[in-house]
């Protein structure tokens, strides 16, 4: 049997680009006066207390990709689609790292 190859990058960010994400449980997402904010509830509230106000388009309303976010930001501000997608890579990485977004698993 031959050794499965190894995915390139692009087939890695393309997985990446793909995969779902959404605010997780541990937040609520909630519209307040026109903008939107990240509250931490229950086990998130023992790490901080802050709460955070993305953009429109950090949102993560209902599961997106990064595909989707990026689209939809580069119908609304004016930047070369390349730096748009880096800062919703970054976005997303810290994002995860520090738990704030989670991949949606879909069954």
């Amino acid at each position: 049997m031959e050794p499965m190859a190894s995915p390139t990058w692009s087939d890695l960010l393309q997985k990446i680009k793909e995969t779902k994400y959404r605010v997780s449980a541990d937040y609520l997402l909630r519209e307040i006066a026109g903008e939107y904010a990240i509250i931490p509830v229950g086990a998130a509230c023992q790490i901080s207390n802050a709460v955070m106000v993305p953009n429109d388009t950090a949102v993560f309303q209902q599961p997106h990709t990064i595909s989707e976010v990026v689209a939809q930001a580069a119908e609304e501000y004016e930047a070369p689609e390349e730096k748009i997608q880096d800062s919703v890579l970054n976005f997303v990485h810290d994002t995860l790292k520090y738990q704030l977004l989670e991949e949606v698993v879909s069954l």
